[in-house]
């Protein structure tokens, strides 16, 4: 199926021979979702969606470029201060770095998020678009995790981030795009942007800053594909 879906485990026998993103991928056919995105295929075997562990993604372009080491030093300074500061200097101080630092780890974000995508799906469909919040995993509890969103001619997915410093591990969301709603909201003066990911009646929000978060490019690219995908359905 063009469109890299396959309706379940029944499906295994018209796999072809083909290599996937990573070296690790050396079975067939690596890189398919069931069509309610329960079921991954890993290229041996059909895996619950919920149970995809990512394993350890190569170093991107961005982090071989250096620029994350200097983000990663301000951010360990700006913790020593703690998650909240009530001095208004020391605020102004430290914003424009810290908005500095959120875009490069943005932009490394992203390339992760771009690289678990094609381990998922395989080279065949990349990533359109993607975005993801940041602000999750330093600013509240430890427990809290930031999420990531890819699109896809065929896929939305949301990712589970382990860590500010980690990468993409889990999966808690694999949908078509005519599955799922992507809607972006924010209050008065487009404070606290966010992307809210719905399928049914379970939602995912992936909230950004203002001049770091870009959500536009995710709408178009889920709004073209879910286009694209109802214009083929017979």
């Amino acid at each position: 199926m063009g469109d890299g879906r396959r309706d379940g485990p029944q499906e295994l026998n018209e796999s072809s021979e083909r290599i996937g993103a990573f070296p690790a991928h050396t079975a067939v056919e690596v890189g398919q979702f069931s069509d309610d995105g329960q079921w991954w295929w890993d290229g041996t075997t059909w895996i619950a969606t919920s149970q995809i562990v990512l394993p350890q993604l190569p170093v991107t372009e961005f982090e071989k470029s250096g620029r994350l080491k200097g983000a990663r030093t301000f951010m360990r300074r700006a913790s020593r201060l703690g998650p909240w500061n009530p001095s208004i200097n020391v605020a102004l101080v430290f914003l424009f770095p810290w908005l500095a630092a959120l875009r490069d780890y943005r932009s490394w974000k992203l390339e992760q998020v771009a690289l678990a995508t094609a381990y998922l799906v395989g080279p065949h469909e990349t990533m359109l678009a993607g975005e993801t919040s940041l602000s999750d995993s330093q600013t509240t509890s430890p427990v809290t995790r930031d999420l990531a969103v890819a699109v896809t001619a065929a896929h939305i997915l949301v990712f589970d981030i382990d860590s500010l410093d980690g990468q993409p591990r889990s999966v808690v969301l694999a949908g078509r795009p005519t599955d799922v709603k992507v809607e972006r909201r924010s209050l008065v003066f487009g404070l606290y942007p966010a992307l809210w990911i719905s399928r049914g009646n379970v939602q995912w929000r992936i909230r950004g800053m203002p001049s770091v978060f870009r959500p536009g490019p995710v709408l178009e690219a889920w709004r073209q594909a879910a286009t694209g995908m109802a214009s083929n359905k017979p």
